[in-house]
């Protein structure tokens, strides 16, 4: 956009020519800001919606992505085989015990699972797992805001023959539509922890749920926009510094880790304007709405915060790699069974709460 014919301006004159275009460019906007200022609130809400969702949406696309999921368990907890045993331990009593099996034969008689929903599904990935595992759907829907994850999950249960046919739709999770007494088991996995509208998207499940239906909540419920308490800093920044170096080589950044960073809000916001956004409180709404009838430790407290960056430095065949890692486990696992520490990742099962005229 050209404000003014600037042919045969003298070069001298450049820099006071984009002063002025600077500083009527600023009068339009503050102009434009004004007229903003006396429109309805919602359409700010609108285009704030409207960004977030795009910028969550881009970044969850990469969650198709084989190299994602591989700087993912480079960098995180999540590529620890034992963080995984120890899951399996702190639900089932044994670490042998997939806990994936302990729950379809506790919860799910023959694996059978009715009409069943995913939310917040990705690329599929526990979707697959369960039906591998031996359930059983009547009819199977996945739903997140991501459409490059949703291709890659509908891919991906082509090439598997998921039976039935998987149903895969992008929607945001922040404004549902779920049709009533529709589901026999819906389910989060580490999904939950990225949506703002908890209250009403806990409640269009809690409607979605038949009377016997079962919720699956497998979340991160610590600290929301990982504003890490003064208590885990100073623990998990004690572990860090009595790691050897070899271990602690910043595989992100770069160089020895040190401390463990709490970041701020404006990091977190542009990281992802959804991690975690109001985490802390998703135990709390949950047991509002439903009758829990199994809530399971997950861990993580600590050790999700000591291992970022530094994984892969602990090597599987290294006898002492492996023995740090256990003492990791065992002493974060101590310290949460004790109630030094809250569990930041739960696992719950639960029923809608219902009345004699209804859901409650």
């Amino acid at each position: 956009m050209t404000l003014w014919n600037t042919s045969g301006a003298h070069p001298r004159d450049a820099r006071w020519r984009q002063m002025l275009q600077g500083l009527i460019y600023g009068c339009i906007f503050s102009h434009a800001i004004s007229d903003l200022r006396t429109c309805d609130v919602s359409v700010f809400e609108a285009l704030r919606t409207r960004v977030v969702n795009s910028r969550v949406a881009v970044r969850w696309s990469r969650l198709g992505s084989e190299t994602f999921t591989q700087h993912l368990e480079r960098v995180s907890w999540s590529g620890i085989p034992q963080v995984h045993l120890n899951h399996n331990y702190l639900i089932t009593g044994s670490r042998e015990t997939y806990w994936v099996d302990w729950i379809r034969d506790r919860f799910f008689p023959d694996g059978y699972a009715g009409d069943t929903l995913s939310l917040g599904c990705g690329a599929g990935h526990l979707d697959r797992i369960l039906m591998r595992r031996g359930f059983a759907f009547r009819s199977f829907t996945g739903i997140d805001i991501s459409k490059g994850a949703v291709r890659h999950a509908r891919r991906l249960a082509d090439e598997i023959a998921m039976a039935p046919p998987a149903r895969y739709v992008v929607q945001d999770l922040n404004r549902p539509d779920l049709a009533s007494n529709a589901f026999d088991f819906i389910y989060f996995f580490q999904s939950l922890h990225h949506v703002e509208a908890l209250e009403r998207l806990l409640d269009q499940c809690r409607r979605a749920l038949r009377p016997t239906g079962l919720l699956m909540v497998n979340e991160f419920v610590g600290p929301s926009r990982f504003q890490w308490t003064s208590r885990q800093l100073e623990l998990a920044d004690a572990i860090t510094a009595a790691l050897p170096e070899e271990l602690r080589l910043d595989l992100r950044h770069g160089g020895l880790k040190t401390a463990v960073d709490r970041p701020t809000i404006n990091q977190m916001l542009r990281y992802d304007p959804s991690e975690s956004v109001r985490s802390a409180e998703i135990e709390g709404l949950l047991k509002e709405r439903f009758e829990v009838v199994g809530e399971w430790n997950w861990g993580g407290t600590l050790n999700h915060l000591v291992f970022q960056n530094i994984a892969a430095n602990f090597k599987q065949d290294d006898a002492y790699h492996r023995s740090v890692i256990e003492r990791l486990i065992h002493d974060e696992n101590t310290l949460i069974e004790s109630g030094v520490l809250p569990s930041d990742f739960k696992v719950f099962l639960a029923r809608a709460r219902h009345t004699e005229a209804g859901v409650a």
